[in-house]
């Protein structure tokens, strides 16, 4: 087939996320497999117009304020002409209303309904824009298959209003051949993990405050958190403000084999964001027999298997969760337990076994495609 993605971002601009791990992971298997496949992405500096990653042909086109109304005029003047079989919407960030011009056989993806989280994240008038646009998805996609990271995330899309049969699963995965290669011993001394991007939803100051709790117990812990983000700045402040910057250590963008090493080092990975699609960096920590304490939120619930992979808590608890983290630091058996589940939970997830999916329920909404 010969098919054309359209997300915000591709997997090299500087604020891709999980998002966009996931659209790139998925698509490189099926160019694997022999299909033709080119992505529509915005432009940011430095990057060319025109490059191919892993097999995908990418197309860099406008910026990231107007994107959606710059891939509309692009598509009706230049690419609906170029006999793509599929086109996919990637709907990661404001909803493209692709439908609405769209004629040839159309899927989505969707990660998470944003709703009011995004008045932590970004103006007001800005989340108000997104929100309701997002309002508009079960009109605007109504006669659009869409394929959802979670059951969490097919959930509220049912909730909102889409039909139940036109909506399946589309999971994240890990990187097998990597994390099954990457083998170090856990640290000497509690270790607490967060790697991914440092973004105000994702509420690491929660985190940080756990160990006004966590120290007395344990003085030579240390949280070790990895990524980048706009909210880095403020993070590193907070840290300094509350005199943890001894037990508090910023790496920085790591690349892939430094992020296994690390989830593989540390005793536990906690992740305490106010909303999450699925959470790619939780199964890779679990892929490296690393528990996670997670927020009792939408994308976690279907990540985390409560009890068994690790353990879900009430982030706007700072006792229940350090309590939780406590346990499995006393508790070596529990800790080794879990992350020995952890092991074999993250196993099930295969990007080539999602990219197989993917085509397969596309031929069943789709039969002209079998062909």
């Amino acid at each position: 087939m010969k098919i054309l993605v359209v997300n915000w971002r591709c997997i090299k601009n500087p604020e891709a996320g999980g998002a966009e791990v996931h659209m790139h992971e998925i698509f490189k298997n099926i160019v694997k497999a022999g299909n033709d496949v080119t992505l529509v992405a915005h432009a940011f500096s430095g990057a060319p117009e025109r490059e191919v990653i892993d097999g995908i042909k990418i197309i860099r086109h406008g910026n990231k304020y107007l994107f959606d109304k710059q891939f509309k005029r692009l598509y009706k003047t230049k690419l609906k002409n170029e006999n793509y079989d599929l086109v996919v919407d990637d709907i990661s960030k404001i909803p493209l209303g692709t439908p609405n011009y769209v004629k040839k056989p159309l899927v989505g993806i969707i990660h998470h309904i944003h709703g009011n989280s995004l008045y932590q994240e970004i103006p007001a008038p800005m989340a108000y824009y997104i929100i309701s646009k997002e309002k508009k998805i079960p009109e605007v996609y109504r006669n659009t298959p869409i394929f959802a990271v979670s059951p969490s995330t097919r959930n509220e899309l049912i909730l909102m209003g889409c039909s139940p049969e036109k909506i399946d699963l589309l999971y994240n995965a890990v990187n097998h051949e990597l994390f099954e290669n990457v083998h170090v011993e856990k640290s000497e001394h509690p270790t607490i993990a967060y790697i991914g991007r440092i973004k105000k939803y994702k509420q690491l100051e929660k985190i940080v405050d756990t160990l006004d709790l966590l120290l007395p117990e344990f003085p030579n812990l240390e949280l070790r958190i990895g990524g980048k983000g706009d909210h880095l700045k403020e993070l590193t402040e907070y840290v300094g403000k509350k005199k943890l910057t001894e037990h508090v250590t910023f790496l920085g963008f790591l690349t892939e084999k430094e992020k296994a090493e690390e989830l593989g080092k540390a005793w536990i990975f906690v992740t305490l964001p106010a909303k999450e699609g699925w959470g790619i960096t939780v199964i890779e920590a679990n892929a490296m027999g690393t528990p996670v304490v997670g927020a009792d939120v939408e994308g976690l619930r279907d990540s985390i298997v409560d009890r068994e992979t690790g353990l879900l808590v009430n982030s706007n608890d700072k006792t229940e969760v350090a309590k939780k983290i406590i346990a499995l630091i006393e508790d070596d058996k529990l800790r080794n337990k879990l992350g020995e589940n952890a092991k074999k939970w993250a196993a099930k997830f295969k990007w080539e076994n999602s990219a197989e999916h993917f085509i397969k329920k596309v031929k069943e909404w789709y039969p002209e495609l079998k062909n």
